[in-house]
């Protein structure tokens, strides 16, 4: 379920539409799932992603919550338009006082025409992340020709409240198959792409060359796992799945400085 119907997201589940199918595990379900993941070996799983549809609709949502945390979850993220968090400051309460660590709060631009889904309610969103001391992650859907001229943009408003905004997670666009060829070379837009666009956006302030993929971490996790002697995760994906990189704030300038 959700309370949106955006047309590039591919959960969007339309009543009546052929094949359609709703799934919403019960509490029962959800607690096996937990112990499934915390038999997992040789490092027994810490993190927990809750995703829907939107989450925040399900009214036992704390309750879930609360089962993970039973159950031995460190981590527990939601994946959110955050209208809820924006118009129900109690429930956002609710939710982190039962665990809810972190966010992972949709987040497609800095307009009302890129961002139509929850321009307005962003701030109280972020107002009530403050409140409860719940941590964001921003999620822009990047889709060329909608929204890639607004990543810089992206960026700086992340920094404005990088007070509770600690990460921006740009996703491109996945287009699987619900549509044709012109549409897709249309919007289809890649990592490298993005990653080139920040460049021009941030006047030069995040460049190409300071990115990273995301498993040449795994040299670090093996010295790591050597010295200890306890198995570390392993984030071994294909090397163009993502890339990555830290962002400081020079205090004098307001400029980014990459870590690199």
């Amino acid at each position: 379920r959700c309370d949106l119907t955006c047309w590039y997201c591919f959960f969007y589940v339309k009543k009546g539409l052929e094949g359609a199918y709703m799934y919403e595990p019960d509490h029962e379900q959800v607690r096996g799932m937990m112990k499934t993941l915390k038999a997992e070996r040789p490092i027994p799983g810490n993190s927990m992603q809750i995703t829907g549809g939107e989450p925040m609709l399900r009214e036992d949502i704390t309750d879930l919550i609360k089962i993970m945390k039973e159950e031995g979850v460190d981590h527990i993220q939601m994946n959110t338009n955050g209208i809820r968090h924006a118009m129900d400051p109690e429930a956002a309460r609710e939710v982190r006082l039962a665990g809810c660590n972190n966010l992972y709060l949709s987040f497609d631009g800095v307009t009302a025409r890129t961002n139509p889904k929850n321009h307005w309610e962003i701030p109280y969103a972020l107002d009530s992340c403050r409140k409860t001391g719940t941590t964001v992650v921003f999620v822009p859907t990047v889709i060329k020709s909608i929204n890639d001229h607004e990543l810089g943009g992206i960026i700086r408003y992340a920094q404005k409240n990088m007070d509770v905004v600690h990460a921006v997670n740009f996703q491109p666009v996945s287009l699987t198959g619900r549509m044709g060829k012109g549409e897709r070379e249309k919007y289809r837009i890649t990592v490298p792409d993005c990653i080139q666009r920040i460049e021009e956006q941030t006047n030069g302030e995040v460049t190409v060359d300071d990115w990273f993929p995301v498993p040449s971490c795994m040299p670090l996790t093996n010295v790591i796992e050597a010295f200890s002697s306890k198995p570390k995760y392993e984030l071994s994906i294909h090397f163009a799945c993502g890339a990555g990189t830290y962002i400081f704030e020079d205090e004098e300038t307001k400029k980014f400085v990459p870590l690199t």
